[in-house]
């Protein structure tokens, strides 16, 4: 049996800590965190008592971390988007395997200088497209490749991410400035350029782009909203944006969940809204529904390090995810339409906006034989096949809750495990170079939309 991988962590935020510190504390077999950076005290110091990583081994910042000899094989970049490219390229040049979260980086330029500098020095590269990695995606991609669908024709995706995730992460969050992260199509849908290309086997041609952001602007606010909600807003009891009926209350997050869950999570997310006493009681003893009834994940994790219920107040009357939405300084944009031509003549569109009821990813393609409608939902996914003569249709469940992103994260991390212990990337579903064809894409996608144009991918690549 291989000895654990010996990892370091740069940024011990949502994804550093809560997905990829998880996994390694789920299966320290597998993986061990020996040190970490990252500027905030409280993170650094939570994360470091959760790994046991030593004093020594604790920095403020990464630049230290990897001008010290190496300490292990792998190295985690989990920083904000436009502060990937630096620690990555010195993890790279240390001699670390890197695991980097998407996007890889916020420009053309350097997502091909991080590809470039992987290939040069012989080190892995793993960016997390971890859509690959779920059972709903994989199993679409079987459907295609076993030929049930005919010849594709058409394809139409949609990326709906609903008003309070738009919201929380794109209005009053992070990735609500272009210029503090990237533009909304590479943060939120270079996961979904990616599994299009992935699913049709192919590459995209030419594409044309058309967008912006409408409402979550300041002359759409009510009368008299303040900066922050909880500062006297006389709309809070119909206002969807509501800080506290966003995070204390958490009642979209349970209906959302409850769209696509069954069985007993369904009954408890549903129950959450009606008979919250009675959650809270029987969480006191089972644990199941102690998971609804004491929830602190995200986003209320982001919202405050510690999410109780005080300090999830103190942050909403202080911080950034308690101001009105209509008061914030975000500039991306909140829907965009992507028009793409693949090889073969195949016609694909992409519809990202932040204005859905529920979130998910939907997919409709139409073949020459058959139809596949699907959903990859919240809390469940399916997919459906119409077969045109027999009129029969199949249906699948491809619904994963083992972990975040419909089971793709765990998966996406043991992925990363089992490459460094073999010494190469086959168990990967996707080296750096394929994870960039996504992002140039997207960014041929932002740059037809403000140019009003059509952009040929070859001369773009």
């Amino acid at each position: 049996m291989n000895e654990p991988i010996q990892a370091i962590l740069v940024g011990a935020g949502q994804r550093g800590s809560d997905v990829y510190g998880a996994y390694a504390l789920k299966h320290p077999e597998q993986i061990q965190f020996v040190a970490v950076a990252e500027p905030n005290e409280e993170r650094r110091a939570r994360f470091a008592s959760q790994h046991k990583i030593p004093a020594q081994n604790q920095y403020p910042s990464w630049d230290p971390l990897l001008e010290h000899p190496r300490l292990g094989q792998a190295a985690l970049v989990c920083t904000q988007d436009q502060q990937h490219t630096a620690p990555a390229l010195a993890a790279l040049h240390a001699g670390y395997n890197v695991l980097l979260e998407k996007p890889m980086a916020t420009t053309a330029g350097e997502c091909r200088q991080l590809v470039a500098t992987a290939e040069e020095t012989g080190q892995q590269l793993h960016i997390s497209h971890v859509l690959r990695y779920t059972r709903h995606f994989q199993t679409m991609r079987e459907i295609i490749q076993a030929g049930d669908l005919g010849d594709v024709v058409t394809v139409s995706h949609r990326e709906n991410v609903s008003w309070w995730h738009m919201a929380h992460s794109f209005v009053r969050g992070n990735w609500r400035r272009e210029s503090d992260s990237a533009p909304m199509i590479l943060a939120k849908c270079c996961h979904d350029l990616d599994i299009l290309v992935w699913l049709l086997d192919g590459h995209c041609e030419r594409l044309s782009s058309v967008g912006g952001l409408r409402h979550y602007r300041p002359e759409n606010a009510p009368e008299g909203a303040p900066h922050h909600c909880l500062d006297g807003c006389p709309v809070r009891d119909t206002c969807p944006y509501y800080a506290p009926f966003i995070y204390e209350d958490l009642l979209p997050l349970w209906r959302n969940f409850a769209e696509g869950a069954k069985g007993l999570p369904r009954w408890m997310a549903q129950a959450q809204e009606r008979a919250p006493g009675l959650v809270k009681a029987l969480g006191k003893v089972l644990p199941d529904v102690r998971q609804v009834s004491d929830y602190r994940g995200w986003p209320c994790s982001v919202v405050a390090h510690d999410p109780t219920p005080g300090n999830v107040r103190a942050a909403l009357r202080e911080g950034p995810y308690g101001r009105c939405v209509y008061h914030c300084d975000n500039d991306v944009v909140d829907h965009q339409v992507v028009a793409m031509q693949f090889e073969a003549g195949l016609s694909v569109t992409l519809t990202m906006h932040g204005h859905s009821h529920v979130e998910g990813r939907f997919t409709r393609i139409q073949g020459t034989r058959a139809e596949l409608q699907a959903v990859f939902g919240f809390g469940g996914s399916w997919i459906e096949v119409g077969f045109h003569r027999s009129g029969e249709k199949k249906r699948y469940d491809t619904s994963d809750a083992n972990s975040g992103h419909g089971g793709g994260d765990d998966k996406f991390t043991a992925a990363f495990v089992k490459s460094l212990s073999a010494g190469d990337d086959a168990a990967a579903l996707s080296t750096a170079r394929q994870a960039l064809e996504s992002h140039l894409m997207a960014f041929a996608a932002e740059e037809a939309r403000l140019e009003e144009s059509v952009v040929r991918m070859g001369a773009f690549r």
